[in-house]
């Protein structure tokens, strides 16, 4: 009578070049991830691009109403027209300056972000990769320190770079602000 139950054994050879298959696969996943997310990463950026364009058009228009309006008043108007526009361009300018300097800082941090996880990523498949391939249990314990201690060191060099790389943006983003 048949067991159901049981788990079926397959030679060391077949689990082995399974689990060798499965890590292929998971890769090559991984990679179509890792590239749908720098098309995502860069269909932001142009939407942000297109956002602070839209920002510019509306300010020409707004200055295209003002000179129209101020055009057919008196002089005193157009004084205060042009202490409106020029009040008007400091403060877009300060936007789109500080707009322009987040946008870049937040891409550095969001670039430095996905590099170290696409690095723990491929290291962790690199990885499974070695395991699928190890000859017994005592290669599989010495590989598993191994990785540990590797990504112990990489997960704390990744905190120190994002630290201080954080650091240094709050430092340059309060600069500007001091600065008149």
């Amino acid at each position: 009578m048949k067991d159901d139950n049981l788990p079926m054994v397959r030679p060391p050879q077949a689990g082995r070049e399974m689990a060798e298959g499965s890590v292929a696969r998971v890769r090559e996943a991984y990679e179509h991830f890792a590239e749908a997310g720098e098309m995502a990463l860069n269909a932001f950026e142009t939407s942000m691009a297109q956002t602070f364009e839209g920002w510019r058009s509306v300010m020409g228009s707004s200055r295209e109403t003002a000179h129209q309006l101020s055009d057919s008043n008196v002089a005193g108007t157009r004084r205060m027209r042009e202490q409106w526009e020029a009040a008007g361009a400091r403060l877009y300018n300060a936007f789109e300056d500080n707009a322009g300097h987040s946008m870049a800082a937040m891409r550095e941090i969001g670039h430095r972000m996905l590099v170290a996880s696409d690095t723990n990523v491929r290291a962790s498949l690199d990885f499974a990769e070695r395991l699928a391939k190890a000859a017994d249990a005592r290669e599989v314990a010495a590989l598993h320190v191994t990785f540990m201690q590797e990504q112990s060191r990489r997960l704390t060099d990744q905190m120190v770079d994002l630290h201080q790389t954080t650091t240094r943006l709050a430092r340059e983003a309060a600069s500007r602000t001091d600065t008149p």
